[in-house]
């Protein structure tokens, strides 16, 4: 690790002193080398190894951030974003001697305009609280949905473009990206985007921002683009006997026109592992069980699922559930939402994978995982966003000997999705755990030119270096 940083120009370490005047340009405590700080923000949600750094910076303000970054830039030293720490790709892990720059502090809803649809917030609103803030108090509707929406941040969404069930139909959060606003790694601010639908001029810069990892800039303020919510929503359980039969389902519904809000696939073995932790009966029978919802204008919803379960013909499901009330509806997405969590139970270790294809390609990658998980006896269960082709493929180990094989498995399964034309990652990012896999998908002249961004960029390095690419 230290040749890498000495390579790349940055401190392998911070000298007290140094450290210091950082300290200095902060409000007291903002800085701390507190051991149980440090070891808070050594890692995230995924299976990458925690690294603590050598303080952490609890910002408040845009002049925080910029304080800080003009000291990294000044001494080299490796900074990191971090909203809470959910990512699933090791985006966040700290680099060795460096500081952990946390956003989380930077939680204010700024501003909402519905006559103009956005609302103006800082990077470090909760994403869940945020939704049902519009909703509630405004009757708005933003749409990006991720599993953790309960702990993610706004800003670490933006910094992954992360997705969700209902990016099916209304999109990930780069679609919402109106503007943004972020400090350089020389400290200064800029504002990229609009405040209105349209807008062609220049390059786009905001699209460039959204999902570059921290690698670029570090976002201090966010535009979010606003819908009207919709009037019904409805949801529905659907088991089918084989993983095959539900795969074909997902398929067939592009080609009967329909667009629901949400259609999630979650195959045996994910089924096998919750069946004991489940808020409702999960027979043993069932091969694979799809959660489709629909929304839109009183009696739409229905007609809607209706067409869609007639459309499968004779490959239909066993049954279909509907959620009688919200509080049913709450159950069954609080289940799917805890699947990660579940499938991990009892295992030694996993790796988490968010692969994405056509979406006619998912009778066949879900053929091919299961070939996967025989030829390297493991354990892969899958589920997600089977309505856009973006599934989350967990490879689990119960003995010593699986870490090795799963990583071939990971490689596995990423060129069994490249080879359908699909992508390494939908909706997680690449971060460190990810970006071996990338010269998989992406040309040489194409990741040369990226890496001439990250440096007219960040000249110095210091932005969430080693992330993206390796």
């Amino acid at each position: 690790m230290a040749e890498n940083l000495a390579a790349a120009g940055l401190a392998s370490s911070v000298r007290p002193s140094v450290l210091a005047t950082l300290e200095a340009s902060l409000a007291s405590g903002q800085c701390t080398t507190d051991p149980d700080a440090l070891e808070a923000h050594a890692g995230d949600a995924s299976s990458a190894v925690p690294v603590r750094p050598v303080a952490v910076v609890h910002a408040r303000s845009v002049e925080d951030v910029q304080a800080t970054l003009v000291w990294a830039s000044e001494h080299g030293v490796p900074v990191t974003p971090r909203g809470t720490g959910t990512g699933k790709a090791g985006g966040c892990i700290p680099q060795a001697g460096g500081v952990v720059l946390s956003l989380a502090g930077m939680a204010g809803i700024t501003s909402v305009q519905p006559e103009h649809g956005f609302a103006e917030v800082e990077p470090g609103v909760v994403t869940g609280p945020f939704r049902d803030t519009m909703e509630q108090d405004f009757g708005l509707f933003y749409p990006p949905d991720p599993n953790s929406l309960d702990r993610c941040t706004l800003g670490g969404n933006v910094a992954t473009n992360a997705g969700g069930p209902v990016a099916l139909k209304y999109g990930v959060t780069g679609r919402y990206v109106m503007g943004l606003t972020a400090v350089l790694a020389n400290g200064t601010v800029i504002d990229t985007g609009r405040r209105q639908p349209k807008g062609v001029a220049g390059y786009d810069l905001r699209g460039l921002l959204v999902g570059s990892e921290g690698t670029l800039a570090v976002l201090v303020g966010l535009r979010l683009g606003l819908l009207p919510r919709p009037r019904a929503v409805i949801s529905a359980l659907m088991p089918f006997a084989s993983l095959d039969a539900a795969a074909r389902a997902v398929a067939r519904s592009r080609q009967q026109g329909l667009l629901p809000r949400a259609l999630e696939l979650v195959d045996g073995v994910t089924l096998s592992r919750v069946r004991p932790h489940a808020a409702f009966p999960v027979d043993p029978s069932w091969g694979a069980l799809l959660l489709a919802e629909f929304d839109g204008e009183p009696g739409t919803p229905e007609r809607d699922l209706e067409r869609f379960v007639d459309g499968l013909e004779g490959a239909g499901p066993d049954q279909v559930r509907i959620a009688a009330d919200s509080a049913e509806r709450t159950a069954l997405w609080e289940m799917r939402r805890q699947m990660s969590k579940l499938v991990k139970i009892g295992t030694l270790g996993h790796i988490s994978e968010d692969i994405a294809v056509p979406v006619g390609s998912i009778p066949t990658l879900v053929q091919r995982l299961q070939r996967v998980a025989e030829q390297h006896r493991l354990i892969v269960a899958t589920y997600g966003h089977a309505g856009d082709g973006n599934l989350h493929v967990n490879i689990l180990w119960e003995e010593l000997t699986g870490a090795e094989r799963a990583e071939d498995a990971a490689e596995a399964v990423m060129r069994e999705a490249l080879e359908l034309g699909g992508t390494i990652s939908g909706e997680h990012g690449i971060g460190l755990l990810k970006r071996r896999f990338l010269p998989l998908e992406q040309t040489s002249p194409v990741l040369s030119l990226q890496r001439a961004l990250k440096s007219q960029w960040d000249p110095v390095g210091i932005l969430n270096p080693g992330k993206i690419f390796a």
